[in-house]
């Protein structure tokens, strides 16, 4: 899927880089406070990403001479200007205090003017929180708001960042609809700019709806709107989607070429996160052509410069440990030679006293005698200090390592443990339910180091390995079950395995919790996978019990299949067996092999 992207600003602000600040020198030209504030909120505006300390301090002044104006316009402009700059400097929850209690004075006085602009940058700073309710409810009040004034400027800014908000949920018939309405605007301006991004985002909506003419129509323009040389990334995106599409179509000898030309300017735009989309939609046209090597290798490369990804955002953060311990590192040594150099100092001074001052002079030769050597014990302790700081930044690093290693098995660990200590039956049952759910992603990350497996999982090994897992897990309730597999050997990767895997750990449990409530040593799970088609069809049948036909819709593990299966747009049913007994089957409908 090829990224959303945008040149709509949240704050419909100007980034103006390298002006000279007059600002103090403009406001005592002016005669009055009105005349002030209308210079700051300019300002602000313009400078709330250029310079945010600065805009921070102009909106203080602005919130001073508000006390000398205090009419509600003024003060729901401080608090916004405030928010802005809130944001602009990544504090978040200050910037949502602040609109929140300018929207109450705005809503208050039904000042449908101002409300539009300061819900869309709520709605900003909500969706950096990743609130994704919060952040659709307040960019839908200032599309909704803005309409009421025929505010056509904040209408199609508000449902600009809304359709680019419902593409990274994945609801595209919804972002599709909010970019259009936007699009209308900016073609009518004549912007461009804005229009060539808003067709791209259109043209990334469309694909997953498999609208392939319409999304390679939206692509082009785009493209016509934009030029190459001022905005590459918006061509390699666009190319990459046409590609997708044509492969979509399998129209695989047309793909090609876009697929190639996009992946080449992110290249040489050097831009990470695109290369590594438009690696993937190479491996996805390369799979589709059954080219599985270069598929493979794209896939590799993929994997590969994610990982660099987050290498470089640890070896950030070990740089900036490192930055701090050398900083104080220096300043132990600048102590240890200052020490060093009045201690030569002293000796010097010994000499000199012991050649000229004879007898006479003896104890004040001893007084120095005195002096030398407190000041070499302080030299000791100072280096002794130096000694245990160095000890305590290489343990303190070695224990982030070590911790970064095994936190993820600790979970499984802590679970097991609070298991075996908990007398309640019932309690032990969650808990082991827990634990089963983890070890199905613990299972995943082994499974993909031990074997070099870096891009996905066999399905076969998988499911056996965790069935026999989960089984073991319930032995202290002493019941032998039998376990028959039926599966198909497939290389699949981690976003399909991973819900398939806690998916078949809710259905093994509640086999074991609830299908062989009786001894006898007929217990019996079959377990299918296979593909067929276009699908995946995993099936789970035991010869239990079997239900009174009564299923609990409001049981977690069966809300947790649902939520899962939509995930891979799939459908679950469960149904009874004939004579007894209970299948339940899993049709997938996304999944990648590999």
């Amino acid at each position: 899927m090829t990224k959303a992207f945008t040149f709509i600003l949240y704050f419909s602000s100007l980034v103006m880089l390298g002006q000279q600040d007059s600002i103090f020198i403009e406001l005592n030209e002016l005669k009055d406070s009105q005349s002030q504030l209308d210079l700051l909120g300019k300002r602000i505006s313009r400078l709330v990403y250029a310079s945010p300390e600065k805009a921070i301090t102009y909106s203080t002044i602005f919130d001073s001479i508000t006390k000398l104006v205090p009419t509600y316009e003024n003060k729901a402009d401080a608090l916004m200007y405030r928010g802005m700059a809130n944001h602009a400097i990544q504090d978040y929850e200050n910037a949502i205090s602040n609109y929140l209690e300018a929207i109450r004075l705005l809503e208050k006085n039904d000042d449908n003017k101002r409300l539009p602009q300061v819900y869309n940058n709520l709605a900003a700073s909500y969706n950096i929180r990743g609130d994704a309710n919060k952040t659709e409810e307040y960019f839908l009040k200032a599309a909704e708001t803005a309409a009421k004034t025929n505010d056509s400027v904040w209408m199609s800014s508000a449902n600009s960042n809304l359709g680019v908000h419902y593409n990274s949920l994945q609801e595209y018939n919804k972002a599709e609809i909010a970019l259009k309405k936007s699009l209308t605007y900016f073609e009518n301006k004549k912007d461009s700019i804005n229009a060539g991004a808003t067709l791209m985002n259109i043209g990334n909506s469309q694909l997953p709806l498999n609208k392939n003419n319409e999304a390679i129509a939206s692509y082009k323009r785009s493209m016509i709107l934009i030029p190459y040389e001022k905005f590459p990334i918006i061509h390699s995106v666009a190319q990459s989607g046409i590609g997708i599409a044509l492969t979509n179509q399998k129209k695989y000898i047309e793909a090609l070429p876009y697929l190639k030309k996009g992946n080449a300017i992110a290249k040489q735009i050097n831009y990470t996160e695109q290369i590594m989309e438009t690696n993937n939609a190479l491996a996805d046209y390369y799979a589709q052509t059954r080219n599985f090597e270069e598929a493979f290798k794209l896939s590799l490369v993929s994997q590969q410069l994610k990982d660099s990804v987050l290498t470089k955002t640890q070896d950030k953060n070990m740089a900036d440990a490192l930055i701090e311990f050398e900083s104080e590192k220096k300043d132990a040594q600048l102590k240890v030679l200052e020490l060093e150099k009045e201690k030569t100092g002293q000796r010097q001074l010994i000499l000199t006293i012991l050649a000229i001052g004879g007898l006479s002079f003896a104890c004040l030769i001893g007084l120095f005698f005195y002096r030398n050597k407190k000041q070499s014990k302080l030299l000791a302790k100072q280096k002794l200090m130096l000694e245990k700081t160095v000890d305590e930044k290489n343990i303190l690093l070695r224990e982030t390592h070590h911790r970064v290693k095994n936190s993820f098995q600790m979970v499984s660990s802590l679970l097991s443990y609070q298991a075996n200590t908990t007398k309640n039956l019932e309690s032990k049952l969650v808990i082991k339910e827990a634990q089963n759910r983890v070890r199905s992603m613990v299972l995943i990350h082994q499974k993909l180091y031990s074997k070099d497996q870096l891009v996905g999982i066999n399905s076969k090994e998988y499911i056996e390995d965790f069935t026999k897992d989960v089984i073991q897990s319930h032995e202290y309730r002493d019941k032998k079950i039998e376990c028959i597999f039926n599966l198909e050997s497939l290389v699949l990767d981690i976003e399909t395995i991973t819900p398939i895997g806690l998916i078949l750990n809710e259905l093994l449990t509640n086999v074991v919790k609830h299908a062989f409530p009786y001894e006898h040593d007929n217990n019996i799970i079959q377990i299918s996978f296979k593909q067929k088609s276009d699908t995946l069809l995993l099936v789970v049948e035991d010869n239990g019990v079997g239900s009174n036909g009564e299923i609990n819709e409001s049981a977690f593990g069966l809300k947790l299949i649902k939520t899962l299966a939509k995930k891979l747009k799939g459908e679950f049913n469960l149904s009874h067996n004939t004579p007894k007994g209970t299948s339940a089957q899993l049709t997938i409908n996304r999944f990648t092999v590999l």
